[in-house]
């Protein structure tokens, strides 16, 4: 496993979205980010998220399963056909097998159940980091 630098210094190179409705988790993790020297592109709502989306390509998409209007599901459906590259993170208090049987049938590659900590975020994007330096071709 990667050490926090280097977790940091791989993440500085990728773009990131984060789409989250509670303004406390979205300001925090934002300033989680910029702390490390990381840009994350915030988001309050799904439709917000996928004009982002459409304004450039992401890396990384952390997502919220409840969001007003359209939710985390819906969503990423949408992103498999603007961003179907993105690794996917699904935030959510609402962990059930209908919830993780079709996020895991549209690419999500990681889940943080709420409430989470700083740790569980790092572990997760940790995970994507490592599994993306394995698949992509030498530069």
């Amino acid at each position: 496993m990667a050490t926090r630098t280097d977790l940091f210094g791989a993440l500085k190179e990728l773009s990131l979205l984060l789409v989250e409705d509670d303004e406390l988790i979205r300001d925090s993790l934002r300033l989680f980010f910029e702390s490390e020297g990381c840009r994350l592109n915030v988001r309050e709502s799904a439709e917000e998220g996928l004009a982002a989306i459409r304004d450039q390509a992401y890396d990384i998409i952390i997502t919220d399963f409840r969001l007003p209007g359209m939710d985390g599901i819906d969503f990423l459906k949408s992103v498999q056909h603007l961003c179907p590259a993105a690794q996917k993170i699904l935030l959510t208090a609402y962990m059930n097998e209908q919830v993780l049987a079709e996020a895991f049938r549209l690419g999500v590659h990681q889940f943080i159940e709420k409430p989470f900590s700083s740790d569980d975020l790092e572990e997760a994007l940790a995970q994507l980091v490592e599994r993306r330096a394995n698949t992509l071709p030498p530069a």
